[in-house]
């Protein structure tokens, strides 16, 4: 143990995935590193560490020549041997090798046998020990083996004090605590004698053992001593609160006490006012029946209303579709289209009886010129007024805005009587002469259709109206 304090100790790591890949790693850094170096090294290697058995494998080669055949590529034999070379050099003449590669690396070899010692730390227990002697010999024929002895009892003692010293415990209690580890240690150890007397077996009771009773020991302590800190508590705070809630209901009874007198009134009152309730809530059965038959009358009336507005709706819905497709005629309308049809000399027939429509809708009256015919009277002329009207820069809004509900009956009865009766009057035929006309033929037309729908819902509405203003009575009254 001394000498493995003064010197370097060199351990591997095992970790989850190690392998014999990085075992070979590292054997070629503890190697280079004792050889290169001017301190010795000890390597520690123990049971717990063998994962592969070829671990023991190359400690035995270790052992036995110093070295692990194949452990080394050849470019890495190549810069041990330069570094060798510089420690060959410093040595005296009659030592120094010949400088050839097979002599620098076994110097490098004998570098390591004098600078390298093994400390194999194994448990004799069970068969696996046994085995691994008889596999690899190395491990009785190059090593000095130290057997660990039984501990005695004073050793024991000291040990289970050292370990116990920085529990938090009473010195009696710790006393006792380290009697019976001894105890507990050395009547295993008699007992496993006595198994082996008689049944010839063995059963190994090592300081491990010890140590792992004392450590064990020391977990299960720690583990009771908190939950019965745990539970002590959890007893206190139960305690506290017990006593919180004993404090919060003297203060309850006394204010209880205190509002006793108040209760009492309240009382009276609830009683003064149940009577009062009771009799308003005969009134309120008596006016419940009221408002419920004239509930039933408004609801009558609404759905009375409902059914003439629903019947409104539908009737107006025919004639919407015309008046929206005339809409969208007019809108397809531009000034340049108006300008077109108002240039024309000699319009043509269709476009004539169009405008000629229009004028009478807009209450535009016509000229009166001199037959063409020869007859020497005067005829009335609508292309004049026409013109005037297509040049007013309004004049597609206006139809826009054409008071569609208040028609006068002369003008709709002259529209239906000399324009939309007439098989000419057709926007296909109209078409051709010019599209702008098409589309103020459309416009005509559905005044025409609308009004003869507005003339049949204007008294149902009328009638909507009344069944309304009836309905808002009624639920004025309700409310």
């Amino acid at each position: 143990m001394e000498f493995c304090n003064r010197n370097s100790r060199i351990e591997v790591e095992i970790g989850k995935g190690y392998t014999s890949v990085e075992w070979r790693e590292d054997l070629k850094v503890i190697l280079r590193k004792t050889a290169e170096g001017e301190q010795p090294g000890v390597f520690l290697f123990t049971d717990t560490q063998i994962k592969e058995e070829s671990f023991l494998e190359d400690i035995n080669n270790l052992l036995n020549a110093g070295e692990v055949p194949n452990l080394f590529a050849l470019d890495e034999k190549q810069e041990i041997c330069e570094k060798m070379r510089v420690f060959d050099r410093q040595r005296e003449k009659s030592k120094q090798t010949d400088g050839s590669p097979v002599a620098l690396f076994n110097f490098f070899i004998e570098r390591v046998r004098n600078q390298l010692h093994i400390v194999l730390a194994m448990s004799p227990i069970g068969d696996a020990f046994r085995t691994r002697l008889r596999k690899f010999p190395s491990l009785v024929n190059c090593c000095t083996i130290d057997w660990f002895q039984s501990w005695p009892a004073d050793a024991l003692q000291v040990v289970a004090q050292r370990f116990l010293a920085e529990t938090e415990m009473s010195s009696t209690v710790r006393g006792g605590c380290v009697n019976m580890c001894q105890e507990f240690h050395t009547g295993t150890r008699d007992l496993s004698t006595r198994f082996l007397n008689e049944l010839k077996r063995h059963n190994y009771v090592t300081p491990t053992s010890y140590l792992e009773l004392i450590n064990t020991f020391k977990v299960l302590l720690e583990k009771k001593q908190g939950e019965v800190t745990q539970a002590k508590n959890r007893y206190e705070v139960g305690l506290q609160k017990l006593k919180t809630a004993a404090s919060e209901v003297s203060v309850m009874q006394r204010e209880l006490e205190e509002l006793q007198p108040q209760l009492v009134v309240a009382g009276k009152e609830v009683d003064e006012m149940m009577i009062v309730i009771k009799k308003e809530s005969a009134d309120v059965a008596d006016t419940e029946k009221i408002v419920k038959a004239d509930e039933a009358v408004a609801n009558e009336q609404a759905r009375a209303a409902q059914a003439i507005k629903d019947e409104c709706d539908h009737e107006l819905g025919e004639a919407l579709p015309i008046l929206e497709s005339a809409l969208a005629a007019l809108n397809t309308l531009t000034n340049q289209d108006i300008t077109v049809v108002k240039t024309m000399k000699s319009p043509p027939n269709g476009v004539k009886i169009v405008m000629e429509a229009i004028c009478v809708l807009k209450g535009v009256k016509p000229d009166r010129i001199p037959d063409p015919s020869g007859s020497g009277k005067k005829i009335e002329d609508f292309w004049g007024p026409s013109k005037k009207i297509l040049g007013d820069m309004n004049f597609l809004k206006s139809l826009h805005t054409y008071d569609k509900d208040n028609i006068a009956p002369n003008i709709v009865k002259t529209i239906r009587q000399k324009y939309t009766s007439n098989p000419e009057f057709d926007p296909e035929k109209i078409k051709t002469a010019s599209t702008a006309a098409e589309g103020l033929c459309k416009w005509v037309i559905a005044m025409d259709q609308y009004d003869k729908v507005a003339r049949v819902v204007a008294p149902k509405k009328e009638a909507l109206a009344a069944a309304e203003a009836e309905l808002a009575v009624a639920m004025e009254c309700l409310l």
